[in-house]
């Protein structure tokens, strides 16, 4: 709501107005600060409006006005009413209106920004803000078309009336007394009534009765009466059938040529879509706050300069500090780390967002909890940057939790690699146990049957052909033997080293598969110790194995290279390609024992399918020990 000097109170505001000659600039950001003048209104106004200094400069217009002179509100305020207003008598005269009685109301001429003159009905009055600061509103209508019309209507009443019945805007002539003279439909619509007719037989001269306050009615008069109009100002009115609506009402006086007082016109905009908008919002301000303070997490608001402007509830809960004394104090003051603290909220400045980072909020008791924080700006209508939002969500159980589950994967990740020594270890005495004893047996009871088949005669020669027969068998039970305990404990891994093991193993699994294999090393660079030798093997035999059920490949490839004290071990086919869910997949039983053993040695592995190219498995362990950190 703009707020114009009275002029009853004129000489004290006159010596008021001389503390007042140079008044700080103003700019939209400083308007919605000010109570005097309503933004939302002032922004969203049909009519063009400004706020400017008694000297002529301009500070602020709003849309209309800026669509008025065809130019941006930058360029406006540079060019002041000497650039928008034609210099005339006329000008000068209402300065001098201006000055002695605190408000002007009349038709100049403005420029627009291509040079176009064109007329506007201006209405014009000073009012000081509760600081002391004294400013100008203007309310501009383009009025081109109006005095094109007036022109014509005094040719034509009829010309006239079409107008003023036509008008989408609610329009009444009354005259001093309260009696309508004149009012067109959309007025009548608007009060309920089906037309101008009916509305001035039932209303009569009881125009209070459409005011919800009776004392607005007294209020527009005693405007009109010190000022001769009265600028747009929200009333709440009654319709016909009793129901309340909002209107933006302005007034004129309305005179002959020789000054002499005709009627009062009054124009109307219903505005009750509007204010219900504006308490639907309100209403839902409130309910988001509702929200906020409902929130279990501290949430808190921060301006670039890092001091708190906002907290809920739970803020003054985790750190026992009032709402009161939290805001306006420094943000970083209440982490163990102010210096992290401080970093991140800058952050969020700088990228715009900031996801779980954690700090630790210390209450004023003493007592640690740690937090993640989230964070993001937040702007004001125009897009400009108010602050941040962020929230902390409370991790000290969650911490506890991790903790006892990071213990919990390193006791298992121990038990497992416990598990594959045993299983190691179980296969190299089962291993024994089929080389030494049931081999041995084996070869004995072999070399008996060849004696016995010595000792036959030629009549025998049907048992002679069954001794054979068995002693095929169990030969060929001896190379069985020979090959499973070569599996459950590689002796050429041990004897003659990994390249020359897993250059058998490839020749076994070409000769058993077709798949053609290559491998490719620099056995002088590469020193394994027995165990990480026999973990780099039984990858490759789960590898193989892999290879020869699934992938449908063509060739296999072995690289084994030393790379800065690290072994690195590149398995490559030619097949399907592994799908990327499968990589992960529990059902996957191969890959997932091959990443328990690399992980056992602290090595890692990496597995890229690509669909019809082939999979790449690679493996990196290091040819030392290393410390293993959490």
């Amino acid at each position: 709501m703009i707020t114009s000097v009275n002029r009853k109170s004129g000489m004290k505001a006159e010596s008021e107005n001389k503390k007042f000659r140079n008044p700080r600039s103003l700019n939209k950001k400083s308007i919605e600060n000010i109570p005097e003048i309503n933004s939302t209104f002032f922004e969203n106004s049909l009519d063009a409006m400004m706020i400017g200094s008694q000297d002529g400069r301009i500070y602020a217009a709003n849309p209309a006005a800026c669509l008025m002179l065809d130019m941006d509100e930058e360029n406006i305020c540079k060019r002041g009413r000497e650039g928008i207003v034609e210099q005339n008598p006329q000008l000068l005269e209402a300065v001098r209106k201006r000055k002695r009685s605190g408000s002007f109301f009349g038709e100049l001429t403005f420029i627009r920004k291509d040079g176009t003159r064109f007329p506007v009905e201006l209405s014009l009055s000073v009012f000081t803000l509760s600081d002391g600061r004294e400013f100008t509103t203007l309310i501009i209508r383009d009025i081109t078309e109006r005095v094109k019309a007036q022109d014509k209507l005094r040719n034509s009443e009829e010309e006239y009336r079409n107008l003023f019945e036509n008008s989408l805007m609610g329009i009444s002539q009354v005259i001093v007394g309260g009696k309508f003279i004149r009012l067109n439909k959309a007025y009548a619509e608007m009060y309920g009534y089906p037309d101008s007719s009916t509305m001035m037989d039932e209303v009569s001269s009881n125009i209070k009765m459409l005011f919800s306050n009776l004392n607005d009615r007294k209020k527009v008069l005693e405007i009109l009466d010190e000022y001769g109009f009265m600028i747009p100002t929200e009333f709440e009115l009654n319709r016909r059938n009793g129901e309340k609506f909002w209107a933006l009402v302005s007034a004129r006086q309305v005179k002959d040529d020789a000054g002499k007082l005709l009627y009062l016109q009054a124009e109307h905009i219903d505005i009750t879509g509007r204010k219900k908008l504006e308490k639907e919002m309100y209403s839902a301000s409130l309910y988001a706050r509702n929200l906020i303070e409902a929130s279990l997490d501290p949430l808190i608001t921060i301006n670039a300069e890092g001091k708190i402007t906002d907290v809920n509830l739970s803020t003054e809960k985790i750190t026992g500090i009032t709402r009161k004394k939290l805001i306006g104090s420094d943000f970083a003051d209440y982490f163990s780390d102010p210096v992290k603290a401080r970093k991140g909220y800058k952050k969020v400045f700088s990228e715009g967002v900031v996801k779980d980072y954690p700090l630790t909020i210390i209450h004023k008791n003493g007592k640690e909890l740690d937090v993640l924080y989230n964070a993001t700006l937040f702007k004001d209508e125009a897009g400009k940057v108010q602050g941040v939002f962020a929230a902390a969500r409370d991790i000290t159980e969650l911490k506890k939790i991790e903790e006892e589950l990071r213990k919990s994967k390193e006791l298992l990740e121990k038990l497992n690699q416990h598990l594959l020594e045993v299983r190691e270890n179980e296969r190299n005495q089962i291993a024994l146990n089929l080389h030494d004893d049931l081999g041995q047996k084996l070869t004995a009871i072999n070399l008996d049957i060849a004696w016995l088949k010595r000792r036959m005669g030629v009549q025998s020669q049907p048992v002679r052909e069954k001794f054979e027969d068995m002693s095929m068998m169990i030969k060929d039970t001896i190379e069985s033997i020979k090959e499973t305990s070569a599996f459950l404990r590689p002796a050429i891994l041990f004897d003659l080293g990994l390249v020359p093991a897993i250059n058998s193993q490839l020749s076994k699994f070409e000769k058993q598969t077709g798949i053609k294999c290559h491998l490719y090393c620099s056995p002088d660079e590469i020193v394994f110790d027995n165990q990480l030798s026999l973990i780099l093997y039984r990858i490759l035999q789960e590898s193989l194995t892999n290879i020869a059920r699934h992938s449908g490949a063509k060739t296999v490839e072995v690289n084994l290279r030393n790379l800065n004290n690290k072994g690195e071990m590149l398995i490559t086919d030619d097949g399907i390609g592994i799908e990327t869910g499968k990589v992960n997949s529990l059902k996957s039983m191969g890959i997932a024992g091959i990443k328990e053993r690399v992980k056992s040695v602290l090595g890692k592995m990496t597995i890229i399918g690509e669909k019809g190219k082939g999979t790449r498995i690679k493996i990196l362990i290091p040819l030392q020990k290393e410390k293993k950190y959490d």
